[in-house]
């Protein structure tokens, strides 16, 4: 072997390399002036050091409930947004002396006596196991907040699902607009709503603030797309409405992107809604004008029969009125037997064609009436 070092690093095989020590807990202390000392002293030589009580950079704090205005100095260093953890030294392991300081807010204590040399081991061990707690907590806390997002969106949904089954049971235009603004104002935002349909654009708002320029927006925004953004305020486009939010939390992403999905699942059922009103209206309206057409065509109807029973009866009266004077006109004209019985036979062929010729109308006229009667009837359902 040459003997040359391959490792020329300060990192590896340095001869003047130094190990890093640990940088020395920071606490804060509140003892009696007598103690107070001698704790200070002791602990420095441990590795721990005693900062102010307004100190930010303090990781726990020391009480010796020997000293007598404790409770004082606590109330002072609570009043901090967050305060370190609390570590205690009790005069004995009596049960009310461990309530004591467990009423006071410790994390952990010891009995006294105990050495500076015992009582710096047990902090850095007690510090090391409340930061580790600390973390948990926090975790266990972030995560409780994804849980109750998670809850809360799905409490939204549900609402959601209410709202469209709600909305099937709305008739009128007002109602549905009504429940519309209603589940945006649950989940905290305000609209505008315009319903677009053959009768032209009814606008509703939620506030009792009718805004002219809302409705211009809603009416000139219809090309945009289903989506326009303009900061806070979003226009979600249908083909038979337009909502206007006034105020969309943009500066919260994540809120906003679950208001942007609610929004999508509240206009379908909206747009749904809208459509299937507007085909019930026309519907409606429809069947109105085919109950008056009907009512129209039985009117006529019976007119029209009592105008012709009429018409037959007077020329059933006239015919037999004209054939009596023909009978009494022809015993006066001392015809012959024969040429009378002729004439009599000419006559009454020419009744009986004549009576043929009414009955032919009367039966085409009731045909012509159960024709005009099936379609009346047709037209009523």
């Amino acid at each position: 072997m040459s003997g040359i070092d391959l490792w020329d690093d300060d990192d590896f095989g340095s001869s003047d390399s130094t190990v890093l020590e640990p940088p020395p807990l920071l606490i804060c202390l509140i003892a009696a002036a007598e103690q107070r000392s001698v704790w200070q002293a002791g602990l420095e030589q441990h590795g721990i050091q005693v900062c102010a009580e307004q100190s930010d950079e303090c990781q726990l704090i020391l009480v010796d409930e020997r000293c007598s205005d404790y409770p004082a100095q606590l109330a002072r260093l609570n009043e901090r947004p967050e305060r370190p953890p609390l570590f205690f030294l009790v005069t004995n392991g009596a049960e009310p002396d461990c309530i004591r300081a467990f009423s006071a807010g410790a994390d952990d204590y010891v009995h006294l006596p105990i050495s500076p040399e015992a009582l710096a081991a047990r902090l850095k061990r007690v510090e090391v196991k409340l930061r580790d707690t600390s973390s948990m907590r926090e975790q266990l806390s972030q995560s409780s907040q994804i849980a109750f997002q998670s809850m809360s969106m799905n409490a939204e949904l549900g609402r959601i699902l209410q709202y469209m089954e709600s909305s099937f049971a709305c008739q009128q235009f007002d109602a549905l607009a009504a429940l519309t603004l209603q589940i945006l104002n649950e989940l905290g935002l305000h609209a505008s709503l315009g319903v677009f349909h053959d009768r032209g654009l009814e606008y509703f708002y939620d506030d009792g603030i009718k805004r002219p320029i809302e409705q211009e927006v809603i009416e000139n925004s219809r090309h945009l797309g289903r989506i326009s953004d303009f900061g806070s305020r979003t226009i979600l486009n249908y083909p038979h409405f337009g909502l206007l939010i006034r105020n969309m939390p943009v500066d919260d992403p994540l809120r906003y992107g679950i208001l942007k999905d609610h929004i999508c699942y509240i206009g379908n059922g909206l747009e749904a809604r809208c459509q299937a009103m507007i085909t019930e209206r026309y519907a409606g309206e429809r069947a109105i004008r085919i109950q008056a057409t009907a009512s129209v065509l039985q009117q006529m109807i019976a007119e029209m029969e009592h105008a012709k029973l009429e018409v037959t009866r007077s020329s059933t009266s006239e015919l037999q009125t004209m054939l009596d004077a023909l009978y009494h006109e022809f015993s006066q004209l001392c015809l012959t037997g024969t040429e009378e019985e002729v004439l009599m036979r000419l006559l009454t062929e020419s009744s009986d064609r004549l009576h043929a010729l009414f009955r032919n109308a009367a039966e085409q006229d009731q045909q012509f009436q159960s024709l005009l009667s099936g379609v009346a009837k047709t037209l009523e359902h």
